[in-house]
């Protein structure tokens, strides 16, 4: 532990070592470097620096325009690689519902990690890849430890009953894909067959690209043999079952591996000096928005809390958890009202296409009657004759 921790009050020049090159700790350690160029920043991550997991992430303009306070010339750096839309399909058993009034855009996720690498490196930031940490204590000569490691974060699980650790795995299985056409909109497409209940979210990210998320209940993990197979075999699988929304193609596998949504709480966001953001600290349901989204804006009110307090970090430690815990709560009931409506899908989808488009869209209280109206005009227009009819 540093003289500098010891005496963080007043401390002028800090260093701050971040485990974990993924978008969170690289935006921070950016906002961080921008702020105050004479600090040590020092990131480090276990994979190489153009490994990556996944295919595309989406944001939403509310997640842009977020990010843009924070500094606008990265939200313009970054659309010039990304695809936009305004509208959100929903097709239920074939047949399309268009929602107005959305807007997304989407990068893929190797392209957003090479644009923060780059940013940060032109900062000054220092960035060591290859380097698993799974020891804290082997970093803990800095002033901040800020453990932006993700999910399985294994500074977060050094120290489980400080920070009160939780973590729940949800009923529904789900596997990322990705897929090569580039659907017209961020889309969720629902098929109730005899062997179950199906979801596939899907959305262009690149002009030729579309990351594929399938997904099923519980019920369908089992009745559908999915439960039984390879991963190989479920990917084949797969593509039978979505064959008519990807033109009978195939799915691309980035270690697409089935498994259950898990969802990781902590009670205490800091411990002595470390302190959770992103995935680390508060999984993110993806059907409620981006985990990439939620875990950027974590980075965001850190970088705040310590313009705030400066180098004082146990009262930027409070602040960052006072101020950003309502809101991560009221997202958190959000999600639990949205997994619970996925959990029960099945249920739904016999429902009218219209119907069943309305019911998604007020499934987590967030939105209201009156917001659909004023917001997604075509839309509501077209619920209210079928209603009324």
């Amino acid at each position: 532990m540093s003289a500098q921790y010891r005496n963080a009050v007043g401390v002028s020049v800090m260093h701050i070592n971040i485990v974990g090159a993924g978008p969170s700790g690289l935006y921070f350690a950016y906002l961080m470097k921008k702020t105050w160029p004479a600090w040590r920043i020092r990131v480090f991550e276990q994979n190489a620096h153009d490994d990556t997991f996944g295919f595309g992430v989406v944001l939403s303009g509310r997640a842009l325009s977020f990010l843009s306070d924070a500094d606008s010339s990265i939200v313009d750096r970054l659309l010039t690689h990304m695809q936009t839309w305004s509208d959100q399909h929903i097709i239920l058993n074939g047949k399309r519902v268009v929602i107005d009034g959305s807007s997304f855009s989407a990068i893929s996720r190797l392209v957003l990690l090479e644009q923060l690498q780059n940013i940060c490196m032109a900062a000054g930031v220092e960035i060591e890849y290859r380097r698993r940490i799974s020891d804290p204590a082997r970093l803990s000569d800095c002033d901040v430890l800020v453990a932006a490691d993700g999910a399985n974060s294994a500074v977060r699980d050094a120290f489980p009953q400080q920070f009160g650790t939780e973590i729940i795995d949800l009923k529904n299985y789900f596997a990322w894909y990705g897929v090569k056409k580039p659907y017209p909109a961020h889309t969720l497409t629902f098929l109730s067959r005899p062997d179950g209940a199906f979801c596939g979210h899907h959305y262009r990210y690149t002009p030729a690209m579309s990351t594929f998320v399938a997904e099923v209940d519980a019920q369908t993990w089992t009745s559908s043999g999915l439960a039984d197979m390879s991963e190989d075999q479920r990917r084949t699988f797969s593509e039978d079952v979505f064959h008519a929304t990807i033109d009978d193609g195939a799915f691309i596998d980035n270690r697409s591996i089935w498994r259950r949504y898990r969802i990781v709480k902590n009670k205490t966001w800091h411990h002595r000096n470390i302190v959770l953001i992103g995935d680390a600290l508060r999984t993110a349901h993806p059907s409620i928005g981006s985990g990439t989204r939620l875990a950027i804006e974590d980075s965001i009110a850190l970088w705040r809390a310590f313009q705030a307090e400066g180098s004082d970090i146990f009262a930027t430690f409070k602040r960052f958890q006072s101020e950003r815990e309502p809101v991560r709560d009221k997202l958190n009931r959000a999600a639990e009202l949205s997994i619970a409506w996925y959990e029960s899908m099945a249920g739904k989808l016999q429902m009218h296409p219209l119907d069943f488009t309305y019911d998604y869209m007020l499934r987590t209280g967030v939105m209201t009657q009156e917001r659909l109206i004023r917001d997604c005009p075509h839309f509501m227009a077209q619920f209210v004759a079928h209603a009324g009819a």
